[in-house]
């Protein structure tokens, strides 16, 4: 046996491809403890072993620089979030992402698709609205391309998950971004405005510069870690700048009465959307934390 080490960019029932530096790639199982736990994440760098097949085992995972829950993925640099008019976007799916990004210490990134559907525009100003101090936004046209040469300088070099909920046009953006047909498209359904899932595992895309993108699935079943609900206003950092008007340090931004957060709210300083998402993950948080022992 060959020892070797690599990174985790596919995992099918149970098998996961590993590629060294030098563009070998082996089907491997996980050892023992790994295998009965689970614990192994696309993008992880893992120590395997392997043999004249090219088939191994991974023994070790190094550790992780970062990591995402649902989609599970580790290591990466950021998240590109691809939203559009139809179907429409889960808000709070999209600041539950953020919080991921800003708690990981790593970089969102927006993109908006389908221009020439209706409600491009005021969804265009939505987002702009809510995350533009918190994310890169960048307009897109996964059909036409329009917006790839921005995406790619952003992400030039580094490894970025893509996100998004189901016909948002994930796959045809990343089939135009390669100029060639890498990733299954699906359709609209336009009974219920949902889309068909064609990715059905995450795994990992490499550009020749050495830019890597992983496709995830997962999104629309993203849910929020149990902590300290008293900590969820931390990660809403655009509240920052508010925070000189709240009578108390430890002031959570909910039932205070003299809360710098409020009153932009009240002045329009601050999306009153973006607030209201806020209270509704606050609730779930206490939901959460308060059953953490069940």
């Amino acid at each position: 046996m060959n020892k070797a080490v690599g990174q985790v960019i596919k995992g099918v029932g149970g098998i996961y491809s590993v590629k060294t530096d030098d563009n070998m790639i082996v089907r491997c199982k996980p050892r023992g403890k790994l295998r009965r736990e689970g614990d192994i994440f696309i993008g992880d760098i893992v120590d395997f072993q392997y043999d004249k097949k090219f088939e191994g085992v991974i023994e070790s995972i190094h550790k992780r620089k970062s990591i995402l829950i649902r989609p599970y993925v580790s290591n990466i640099d950021g998240v590109v979030i691809i939203v559009s008019p139809l179907p429409e976007p889960n808000f709070l799916l999209i600041d539950k992402l953020i919080i991921g990004t800003i708690e990981q210490n790593i970089k969102p990134i927006i993109c908006i698709n389908k221009p020439d559907l209706d409600g491009y525009t005021n969804l265009v100003k939505h987002i702009r609205n809510d995350y533009e101090k918190l994310a890169s936004i960048v307009e897109i046209d996964a059909l036409s391309g329009k917006g790839g040469e921005e995406l790619k300088s952003l992400i030039k070099g580094k490894f970025y998950a893509l996100a998004g909920q189901s016909a948002v046009g994930k796959s045809t953006f990343l089939n135009n971004l390669f100029g060639k047909d890498i990733m299954k498209t699906g359709e609209m359904s336009l009974h219920v405005n949902k889309g068909k899932n064609t990715t059905r595992h995450v795994e990992i895309i490499q550009f020749e510069d050495g830019t890597k993108i992983a496709d995830t699935c997962g999104f629309d079943k993203l849910i929020m870690p149990v902590a300290d609900p008293n900590n969820l206003a931390s990660y809403f950092v655009d509240f920052d700048e508010f925070l000189g008007g709240c009578k108390f340090k430890s002031c959570l931004h909910v039932e205070e009465k003299i809360c710098g957060v409020k009153a932009a709210v009240e002045s329009g300083e601050l999306s009153k959307d973006r607030y209201d998402r806020y209270l509704q993950l606050y609730k779930e948080s206490v939901e959460r934390w308060n059953k953490r022992y069940d």
